[in-house]
């Protein structure tokens, strides 16, 4: 049951006056097709396509869905004013790897086409208004994305999306595979460094940032089109990166931009567009950086990104800092010797 994962990058440069940035974007797809016997009517099943995402924000990197939220119904149901047959449920993984559920659920008698919908994990942060699905419709939550704790007490989570439309009877039991894809965008940090003293980041934070919004997938379930967000509140929230108390070292002479942030520290943020003034304003979005270098201790700077900017839904990127000469002055020091001076003295 393990998600096989394609990664394809592409880089993105950005020029700036102090700090330089730098975009990376990691696509995902999944290419498992599942084929199964042909059966008489039994009860529905569920499997993830493929599996699931290597990359975590929290302490693990193990690559399992562990349980998801299920709503799903037929066009026979819908034509005869019933309840959907799916209403929330948790599909749960179990020890062999495959997902179960009770009570079983049965396709309406003559349906010919079911549409299903799913997130994971079961503990997302939904918010108010309420959840909402509709068979040809689809569905439809309010989602906030919650800003790590030093203390650990509070860490994200990688919220994952499906759609799917089936035919009842194709398979037996009655098959059906949720193509589950990210559903949040993802940060990263990186630096190089060309001073001749090592940099210590202290703090990394990204400011001015929606925190909430709602996600809408409809049918055909085709990704990632079907699926938008419209966040939503106030664009006036700052996450920020959990570095050890002492910083992280960015090395003299390092010019390959290297990850200051670990594989399990990438930010997850909801998808917008952020706002950068032509002169930059402290209610732009912004990567900030506090740095200490030799004496120069609890320095500032600020990297911005062109206005309207947009960071995509299942894309992970990575803002790169690099560290010149223009970031602060260093001194040295040189020596000139003057000459002495002939004074011609004539005896009187």
């Amino acid at each position: 049951m393990k998600m096989k994962m394609k990664m394809k990058m592409k880089n993105l440069f950005f020029g700036m006056s102090l700090l330089a940035i730098a975009g990376m974007w990691t696509g995902c797809s999944n290419d498992d097709e599942a084929i199964d016997a042909s059966s008489a009517q039994q009860a529905i099943s569920f499997r993830v396509q493929g599996g699931a995402p290597e990359l975590r924000t929290n302490a693990t990197t193990a690559a399992n869905v562990d349980a998801f939220v299920v709503y799903g119904t037929d066009d026979a149901a819908v034509a005869a004013s019933l309840d959907d047959i799916f209403d929330g449920i948790t599909v749960a993984r179990q020890i062999d790897g495959t997902f179960d559920y009770n009570p079983k659920q049965y396709f309406t008698t003559g349906a010919t086409t079911a549409q299903f919908a799913a997130f994971s994990p079961v503990s997302a942060s939904i918010i108010s208004p309420a959840l909402t699905f509709a068979y040809g419709t689809g569905l439809s939550f309010n989602y906030k994305v919650v800003e790590p704790t030093d203390d650990g007490k509070t860490s994200q989570e990688d919220l994952l999306v499906a759609g799917t439309t089936v035919t009842p009877g194709t398979t037996s039991p009655d098959m059906v595979t949720l193509p589950f894809q990210h559903a949040l965008s993802r940060i990263f940090v990186k630096a190089t460094n060309a001073l001749s003293q090592t940099v210590t980041i202290k703090a990394l934070t990204l400011e001015n940032l929606y925190s909430t919004g709602e996600i809408a997938g409809a049918t055909p379930w085709t990704w990632p089109t079907s699926w938008t967000w419209t966040p939503s509140g106030n664009r006036d929230n700052d996450y920020n990166y959990v570095l050890a108390s002492t910083g992280v070292a960015v090395k003299s002479g390092l010019t390959t931009a290297t990850l200051v942030t670990s594989m399990e520290q990438g930010m997850m943020i909801i998808p917008q567009k952020i706002v950068t003034s032509t002169t930059p304003a402290a209610t732009d979005f912004a990567l900030k950086v506090v740095y200490d270098v030799a004496n120069v201790v609890g320095k500032e700077a600020f990297v911005y990104l062109p206005n309207n900017y947009e960071f995509l839904k299942g894309t992970q990127y990575s803002i790169t800092v690099n560290f010149t000469g223009t970031d602060v002055i260093e001194i040295g020091f040189d020596i000139t010797v003057g000459k002495f001076e002939d004074d011609l003295f004539t005896m009187p």
